[in-house]
């Protein structure tokens, strides 16, 4: 009864042998369900955890909330078959770039806010802040469209799957259907591109 259940939601799908595997949807539900409840929609899309932060007064301080290094961690984490680092400084440095201009550009502005309310203590409000604002997210979606259009598209998909979305290489090759162990390759050969793109 379960494994009809989950089949029919989309959680799962039956590879033909017997058996089955999951889909996106499953992944996605999984998460969910090992997350604490307030935070199972959100950490579907980026891992949550307890990071060290320093406060206003130097204090240090544990709070909860994206880990934003974690995807540089990984790929700087890669290695070729004789131990060496898989990725070049340069084509780190080019998936740090556009990861920043991605979620700047995905940040926008906080739903809520009054930004004509007067400021508060010494924190710019009112209109100008408002267009800055706005301003950084449009430049940094412009960035990050122009040096993905300089990609051919398995590239660029490589690209928005792994290092925007943090999926895994796997998730990558099923997504796209690829050989297995082709995503590392592939990966590594739109980072060298986006370098060069981007100036890197």
């Amino acid at each position: 009864m379960e494994v009809r259940e989950l089949a029919s939601s989309g959680a799962i799908i039956a590879t033909g042998d017997g058996a089955y595997r999951l889909t996106e949807a499953g992944f996605a539900r999984a998460i969910r369900e090992a997350s604490r409840p307030t935070e199972a929609y959100a950490a579907q899309h980026r891992p949550i955890g307890d990071r060290m932060v320093m406060d206003a007064e130097a204090d240090m301080r544990v709070v909860r909330g994206h880990d934003a290094d974690r995807t540089l961690r990984r790929l700087a984490e890669m290695r070729d078959h004789a131990g060496r680092a898989w990725l070049d400084s340069a084509e780190l440095a080019a998936a740090a770039r556009i990861k920043a201009d991605w979620e700047r550009g995905e940040l926008g502005l906080v739903r809520g806010s009054d930004w004509t309310a007067p400021p508060k203590g010494s924190t710019p409000r009112g209109p100008g802040a408002q267009d800055a604002a706005m301003a950084a997210r449009c430049d940094a979606r412009r960035r990050m469209a122009e040096a993905l259009d300089r990609l051919a598209p398995p590239l660029r998909t490589a690209i928005e799957r792994v290092v925007l979305r943090e999926e895994g290489l796997e998730a990558l090759e099923r997504g796209e259907s690829w050989p297995a162990r082709s995503g590392k390759l592939a990966l590594k050969l739109a980072l060298a591109q986006l370098a060069k793109a981007i100036g890197q």
